[in-house]
């Protein structure tokens, strides 16, 4: 699989306290007794949060809030913390009162269309994106994450745009440089995008999707060998890697080493035994050695998984025709056309009454 990898990144979320409330005391003034105490509960927070402890940062977050209601710093914080209990609802709520008190504050739109993201609240994420870019037009992170919209929406040239922005801001963006491949490769624009994924992985040699996507635009190109090689990487760095497998696998068929596929679809099914695309090349792998009962076996096991699976329905049509049982050859293409599949409609046509 070589779309988008939409990678959650790393939030920095808590501010140290700077004393914007501090003030002279006067015996008796009990606002600013409020806010001096207001000031130990959120230093407290912070030093919970630090501590992994965020449930207690919250509490304290809360008394803070209570003395002062405005406090926008501990607001902000509170709602960070939030979000990193997942709890996306919360922290919005938190988000918004911290507009309403100031719409200028550093982050706020930010960390607000995250939390719509984790909600599938994708068109607001999008607003809040935006809103972010126009508030810190350098913040790499927000045009990465606004691309990553873009790319789901299928505009392939705006989210490439904004991926040119997030790398501008923020050089060696491993995962822009990834997505920006994964748009270009939308756009049949293979060269840029095998130069975009090499670029990834030159920024982080760890990232083990960066590799199997660099493989399949490699593929893409008939570059096979290399392709071979960028899928190996990829399951060294993860080793459990069905994908990598299944797509090494299909490279290697490409080439015309059918014994060598066959055991990286061996490898894949393992991994993952509910592996439909899997279990579909393993038979078209062992078509090509004549294995036709093996092939129908593997398409069997891929219809068994996803009755709707039409590319099996294809497969074992073929399959069938060589095995001289033509009614079921005819039954499959019906079928493969029903779901859409061109090819099926076309076998019928030209094989069956």
């Amino acid at each position: 699989m070589d779309k988008l990898k939409f990678t959650l990144l790393g939030l920095v979320i808590l501010l140290t306290f700077h004393a914007n409330y501090a003030q002279d005391v006067v015996v008796g003034d009990e606002s600013a007794i409020s806010v001096a105490k207001a000031e130990e509960f959120y230093n407290s927070g912070i030093e919970k949060f630090n501590a992994k402890d965020l449930n207690g940062a919250i509490t304290d977050f809360d008394s803070a809030i209570v003395l002062v209601p405005t406090f926008e710093k501990a607001i902000f914080n509170r709602g960070s913390v939030k979000f990193q209990k997942k709890d996306y609802t919360g922290a919005i709520i938190d988000l918004n009162t911290v507009i309403q008190l100031n719409a200028n504050y550093t982050g706020v739109y930010f960390l607000k269309a995250r939390s719509h993201y984790e909600r599938n609240e994708k068109d607001q994420a999008m607003v809040d994106f935006t809103k972010a870019i126009e508030q810190e037009n350098t913040n790499a992170d927000a045009y990465y994450y606004r691309g990553g919209l873009y790319f789901l929406q299928e505009k392939y040239t705006e989210a490439i745009s904004d991926y040119d922005n997030a790398i501008k801001n923020k050089p060696n963006y491993a995962y822009a440089f990834n997505d920006r491949g994964s748009a270009k490769r939308q756009t049949n624009d293979i060269t840029g995008a095998i130069a975009d994924y090499k670029k990834a992985v030159l920024a982080d040699d760890k990232l083990y999707f960066a590799y199997n996507n660099l493989g399949s635009v490699l593929r893409i190109n008939k570059q096979y060998d290399e392709a071979i090689k960028s899928y190996d990487k990829a399951i060294v760095l993860k080793n459990d890697y069905y994908i990598a497998y299944n797509n090494r696998g299909y490279t290697k068929h490409e080439k015309g080493d059918y014994k060598a596929a066959i055991e990286d679809f061996n490898d894949a099914i393992r991994l993952k035994a509910s592996y439909v695309q899997a279990y579909n090349n393993r038979a078209a792998s062992k078509y090509k050695l004549e294995d036709y009962k093996g092939t129908v076996e593997d398409c069997n096991k891929a219809i068994l998984l996803n009755d709707d699976f039409g590319p099996a329905y294809l497969n074992r049509g073929i399959a069938n025709e060589m095995l001289r049982k033509e009614d079921k050859a005819c039954e499959d293409w019906n079928k493969a056309a029903s779901l859409g599949l061109k090819n099926g409609k076309t076998f019928a046509q030209e094989s069956c009454n």
